[in-house]
């Protein structure tokens, strides 16, 4: 077309043109002529084209091809046929239009909605949240987007996702609204069943979590009994096939009740019942007492077992000891397990550290068989072994590592492991803990300032132990050096004694290549005088009776149990090296004076525990006070009125009648003047001292009993007077008691959780009443599962919590900080009603207490040694 309207043009021009020659050639009247014609020709075309073109310029845009990029029509039809409902408003937000889709969902025709407003339409009157939105988004000028809304439209309730944008004008004012929603309640709908189906999942796995914690008690309750029997059956007389038959039933019984321990953890930490302790406590004690458990089953397959903690690592932190404890224990064993040859090496690092906190690696390396890269990777799901088949050689449930990492995700931390097949593997876990504000450095500052610059020569086949021991001593700016065989050694101090700088101590490993610990020991012994012959400590990877005896006569000092921890090697070198023993401690001046008019007078103790009653009479008869014992309130109150006391030490939990009532008996007879009353009890929960005074007491002793605290709060207010004549006048309520042994320097076994210098400081070092009192300890309460299973059976809770609070005292007032500690828990369950806890724990009651007599046994072999 556009060509044609060129030809036209061109004919045009080329008529005038032709006019305006003719008209100059042609002679007149001719010339005229043309002119006119060629001028009237060319207006009647001019008029055509002016008429085609104005025509063909108001009608050329609807009749554009239907395909092209500017297609009215096009664009109409894929707007109504767009799924999305699309409407715009105008600035008074009336609508002024929207396509099909939005015109259905109202029940109106297209057409229809021109320029109504919401109230003229009763679908978009019920559902005013949609100009709501429309009108925020005309007032903010911003756009709105992916708004779920829930709308009643033609078609029912439907979710919908609704946008709108403001509409501006060329010179940017805001002039309307376009808005649009797509229908999303398919979608949802869809959700909302996958969330019931989850949900569903979830509650089904978590009833069957709270099924199996609950059921904690249940499983376990038969099993403890099964235990405890079986232990008190072995203390018979049988013999030695009855004896092998029972041993079967007993480590049958324990291996179950592991099993049966994992799978519980598992299910509580499912079930959402496990939770982490936030309390502070002693890395270093968590580290001994995995040292206590451990050295005798690494001894037992003949493997060097290690621990590292290098001195300027804090070690008093807030967290979950137990559960620490309980996810080192695991891989320790599993260690062990895993391990025919060679060493377990268990080392803290210091990663970071601040004034509030640490980030510790706690790493346990062993020479096993190691793990592939499949078996690592599939080691901490549950229910997984790295020896999977029939024929294993390793048992198991395969949870351990499980819960472990479970434990450590719950303690913020992680846990991971390196390992290649053949050559060992590395289980660490990382992991940051809060400083406690106070760190007691003072045992390691005393050795730092007096063990600088002594002479130390450590002998050990394992570079790792010697590495270890090199540093450690170090940290204490010892002189050391570290040998691997006796003979060498041999050579070291003699070349030390002609230099005439002989070392002081010689810290030698029993088991060495060729002459052994004990040899090297005795030879040192034989060959140099005193004056010159060092002091000799013999480590040992587990205490052994027999050797006890060997070592005396070779001349050895102390005999120190592996693992070393800086704790134990602390006391060893202060009691050996430093001659600080027992009685260099103790003088008379450490001792709190009595005032004079104090002296002598009679003292009431109210305790039913007849441990705790003998510590308290020995400690009470070592300042010439006159001991009376009342068994419980009822006794107490009747003796007070038959005798005049100075003063009353009143346990709280008591059968017959507590201490709190017989105080507030006491006190309607007595004021606090006539007879002072101070509670003396293990129960340190809070408002206990309160419910003390509200009763009439004066004061609270806490146990286990602090001497100076108890003479200090006897000395402010005991009734002072002259009690010689009282004293004449007794008649004998006290049994006399044997004068304690004159004390002797006493060489105490330093073990973990047990505080024996303490507890023999309560006891005047009467270490002959001492392991009396853990044997009657011992004997009354072995076999507390079966006890406390038939006070719960019974429904007599109260005893059971009576029972806890008793163990509780007594082994506080021993020394058996551990067994104190889970005596307390225990307590605390009961008196919460929890007793599926008190049947998840009562077992570690029992090795805690065995643990303790053992302990007390190993006292009594070295008191034997020394004598």
């Amino acid at each position: 077309m556009s060509s044609f309207w060129t030809f036209l043009q061109l004919i045009f021009v080329v008529l005038q043109v032709s006019s305006l020659v003719l008209y100059a050639l042609l002679p007149s009247p001719w010339s005229d002529t043309v002119l006119v014609a060629m001028i009237t020709f060319s207006l009647i075309i001019g008029i055509a084209i002016w008429w085609w073109s104005r025509r063909n310029a108001l009608t050329a845009p609807f009749r554009q091809p239907f395909l092209s990029s500017d297609s009215m029509q096009l664009f109409e039809q894929v707007f109504n046929d767009l799924p999305t409902r699309v409407y715009w408003r105008d600035s008074e937000l009336n609508l002024l239009g929207g396509n099909e889709a939005f015109a259905k969902d109202l029940g109106l025709a297209p057409e229809a909605i021109t320029g109504k407003s919401d109230s003229d339409i009763p679908i978009l009157a019920n559902n005013l949240i949609l100009r709501k939105k429309d009108q925020t988004t005309f007032e903010e000028q911003q756009p709105s987007t992916n708004e779920e809304l829930e709308l009643t439209l033609a078609q029912g309730s439907r979710w919908v996702e609704h946008s709108s944008v403001p509409l501006h004008d060329d010179d940017g004012n805001i002039i309307g609204i376009l808005g649009s929603y797509y229908d999303i309640s398919g979608i949802k709908s869809v959700a909302e069943e996958m969330e019931k189906a989850k949900e569903t999942a979830e509650n089904a796995n978590r009833s069957k979590g709270e099924f199996l914690a609950n059921m904690s008690h249940e499983i376990r309750t038969p099993i403890n009994a099964i235990v405890g029997m079986a232990n008190l059956c072995l203390k018979t007389e049988l013999n030695q096939k009855q004896k092998r038959y029972i041993k079967v039933i007993d480590s049958s019984s324990q291996a179950l009740l592991g099993v049966i321990n994992d799978i519980l953890d598992f299910s509580k930490i499912d079930a959402g019942k496990l939770t982490v302790e936030e309390i502070p406590f002693d890395l270093q004690d968590v580290l001994t007492s995995l040292a206590d458990m451990f050295a005798y089953r690494a001894y037992d397959k003949d493997l060097e077992f290690i621990i590292n903690l290098p001195a300027n690592i804090p070690t008093k932190l807030i967290g979950d000891p137990l559960r620490l404890n309980q996810v080192l224990v695991n891989l320790i064993s599993n260690a062990i397990k895993f391990t025919e040859d060679g060493e377990i090496n268990v080392a803290v690092n210091l990663l970071d550290s601040s004034d509030s906190d640490v980030l510790l690696r706690i790493s346990v390396t062993d020479t096993g068989i190691g793990m592939d890269e499949e078996q690592r990777a599939n080691l901490f799901k549950e229910f997984t072994q790295a020896d999977t088949s029939t024929t294993r050689k390793y048992g198991g449930t395969g949870l351990g590592l499980a819960i472990s990492r479970r434990l450590i995700l719950l303690m913020g931390g992680d846990i991971g492991v390196t390992s290649a097949v053949e050559q060992g593997s590395t289980f660490y876990i990382e992991i940051q803990l809060p400083v406690q504000r106070e760190q007691d450095n003072s045992h390691h500052e005393y050795l730092l300032k007096h063990l600088t610059d002594k002479r130390i020569l450590a002998v050990d086949d394992n570079l790792s132990t010697r590495e270890m021991l090199y540093e450690m001593l170090r940290s204490y700016k010892v002189d050391v050096k570290v040998c691997r065989t006796a003979e060498q050694a041999l050579k070291v101090f003699e070349e030390s004694v002609q230099e005439g700088n002989p070392y002081e101590l010689l810290l030698v490993d029993w088991r060495l290549p060729g002459m052994d610990g004990l040899q090297l020991c005795e030879k040192i012994t034989q060959t140099y005088d005193a004056d010159i012959r060092p002091k000799l400590t013999l480590a040992t990877g587990y205490y052994a009776e027999e050797l006890s005896e060997k070592a005396k006569r070779a001349g050895v000092n102390d005999i120190l149990s592996k693992p070393f921890t800086a704790s134990t090697l602390g006391r060893s070198l202060t009691s050996t090296l430093l001659h600080r023993d027992i009685d260099e401690e103790i003088s008379p001046e450490s001792s709190s004076s009595i005032p004079d008019n104090l002296i002598g007078a009679p003292v009431l103790v109210v305790e039913d525990n007849e441990i705790n009653q003998q510590v308290a009479r020995e400690i009470l008869n070592s300042h010439k006070f006159q001991v009376d014992i009342a068994e419980n309130g009822q006794l107490a109150v009747e003796a007070v009125r038959k005798k005049n006391y100075a003063i009353v030490l009143m346990d709280i939990q008591m059968p017959v009648m507590d201490g709190l009532k017989a105080a507030q008996q006491i006190r309607t007879e007595f004021t606090y003047k006539q007879l002072p009353i101070l509670a003396m009890t293990a129960n340190a929960m809070s408002g206990d001292e309160e419910r003390s005074l509200a009763a009439g007491m004066q004061g609270h002793i806490p146990k286990p009993i602090d001497e100076k605290v108890l003479l200090k709060a006897i000395s402010k207010w005991a009734v002072p007077g002259d009690y010689s004549d009282e004293n004449a006048n007794n008649t004998g309520a006290v049994d006399e008691q044997p004068e304690p042994t004159a004390n002797t320097p006493i060489k105490i076994p330093q073990v973990k959780g047990i505080d024996f210098e303490s507890a023999l400081a309560r006891l005047q070092y009467n270490v002959e009443l001492y392991l009396k009192l853990v044997e009657q300890l011992y004997e009354s309460y072995q076999g507390s599962a079966t006890k406390v299973s038939d006070f719960i059976t019974r429904g007599q809770h109260d005893s059971a919590k009576r029972y806890f609070h008793s163990l509780k005292g007594a082994a506080a007032n021993l020394g058996f900080t551990q067994l104190k500690n889970k005596a307390a828990d225990l307590e605390s369950f009961m008196a919460e009603g929890e007793i599926d806890k008190v049947a998840d724990q009562i077992t570690e009651l029992e090795k805690r207490l065995r643990f303790a007599h053992q302990a007390a046994q190993d006292l009594e072999t070295i008191q034997q040694h020394q004598s």
